[in-house]
């Protein structure tokens, strides 16, 4: 047997191998890595300044109650074509802040915009009334593998002390240009605003004073 011939081609072996080792290494450290994503929902520009109101619409508003799946900042879907009732999160997009934080930091800055005065509960509530609201529902519904929607559903309730001036159950779908998270985020965004205009409206429309 010819031991050195056998010995240079194990050492060609060995060589081919370690090659190929390092071109597999380089090719996953060369992988781009996927970036999480957080969205909120922009900066809101009124496109005409606010209509002063015959009488200044003043409330004070309490923490936005969720369910226990709402309260991370998880960016949630239902795949209505396979099971409706399951919650599912995306893995790399998620929102800024939990949904109640962004809902209440968007009602704030809007309604503050068209001449309403939104407080902290602990401001004025012997003063004014208070808007409690319940966060039942914020997430993309996909109706087809290609199509979704936002949905926000919530319960809106104005008291003041022990009494309970009006209860009110508001809905809002708005279609997504994408069926994906960045289509979601946007038309989330628009549900939104959505919401918090038909809040207003039923809130102007109350006998208050």
């Amino acid at each position: 047997m010819n031991y050195r011939h056998l010995h240079q081609q194990l050492a060609r072996l060995r060589a081919m191998i370690s090659i190929s080792l390092f071109a597999i290494l380089s090719a996953c450290s060369s992988t781009p890595v996927a970036q999480r994503q957080q969205y909120d929902f922009g900066p809101w520009l009124a496109e005409t300044p606010a209509t002063p109101l015959p009488g200044r619409l003043q409330f004070s508003l309490t923490e936005i109650a969720v369910p226990a799946a709402l309260e991370s900042n998880a960016m949630l879907y239902r795949l209505q074509y396979d099971n409706v009732q399951q919650l599912k999160a995306y893995s790399q997009h998620r929102w800024s802040m939990p949904p109640a934080q962004l809902l209440a930091q968007r009602l704030k800055t809007r309604m503050a915009n068209q001449g309403s005065d939104v407080m902290l509960n602990t401001e004025a509530a012997s003063l004014f009334p208070v808007l409690r609201i319940e966060l039942e529902e914020f997430s993309q519904i996909f109706s087809s593998p290609n199509q979704s929607h936002a949905q926000i559903s919530l319960r809106a309730s104005l008291v003041k002390g022990r009494q309970l001036l009006a209860q009110k159950s508001f809905q809002q779908k708005v279609n997504a240009a994408s069926a994906d998270a960045p289509g979601g985020a946007k038309a989330m965004q628009e549900a939104a605003d959505a919401s918090i205009d038909a809040l207003q409206t039923w809130i102007k429309s109350l006998p208050l004073n």
